[in-house]
């Protein structure tokens, strides 16, 4: 069994997680590293599956809602196939966005994982902050404490105030936590290095 690097993207739905993830995937490749795709499914069909298909990158699908309560096991049994019979260097997981990110690092210590194998990628869309402050609020004070760097999308769009709200709110529940602002179309090979470090 390989020990390979799993990168988190967290956040919550729509932030950009599946875009950046596919970004980080396709850089990966060129650099000819080996990496598996992890993605959690809420919806019956998975489009985003699909398309990652297309691109012939390896994906075990994870149905039945939340990795947080009912896909402990399946988990640990995905993570331990790929990494007992696949080289991986890296394993891109986007668990739903509606899971809580604290839960996931229970099954993920049981498959071996140390936190310097483990890197959470944490993205918050700058345009609808004031909807997470008001309504989400315990979602954010569970997940920015976890998260090895946080990432502003979508700077394209957000105004200057929505840009400064999220950096302010990311700083009220981490202060030490890196902080990349991008547009996740328009991403530079030097971003995606910050995102593996």
């Amino acid at each position: 069994m390989n020990n390979p690097k799993l990168i988190l993207f967290t956040g919550f739905l729509g932030s950009g997680k599946t875009s950046l993830l596919l970004k980080t995937a396709r850089h990966l490749a060129q650099q000819q590293k080996q990496c598996a795709i992890i993605v959690n499914e809420v919806g019956e069909i998975g489009i985003d599956n699909l398309q990652m298909k297309k691109m012939g990158y390896d994906v075990w699908e994870i149905f039945g809602g939340c990795v947080c309560c009912t896909l402990a096991v399946s988990l640990e049994e995905t993570i331990e196939k790929l990494t007992a019979n696949y080289a991986v260097e890296y394993i891109l997981m986007e668990p739903s966005g509606a899971a809580d990110p604290k839960a996931l690092f229970q099954p993920l210590k049981h498959c071996g994982f140390a936190k310097e194998n483990l890197n959470n990628v944490f993205i918050l869309d700058p345009t609808r902050v004031e909807m997470f402050e008001a309504v989400l609020e315990p979602y954010l004070e569970s997940s920015i404490p976890l998260a090895d760097i946080a990432v502003i999308n979508k700077i394209d769009v957000a105004t200057a105030p929505e840009l400064e709200k999220s950096e302010a709110i990311i700083r009220k529940y981490n202060q030490t936590v890196p902080v990349l602002k991008i547009n996740v179309n328009e991403l530079s090979d030097n971003q995606i290095e910050e995102i593996l470090k």
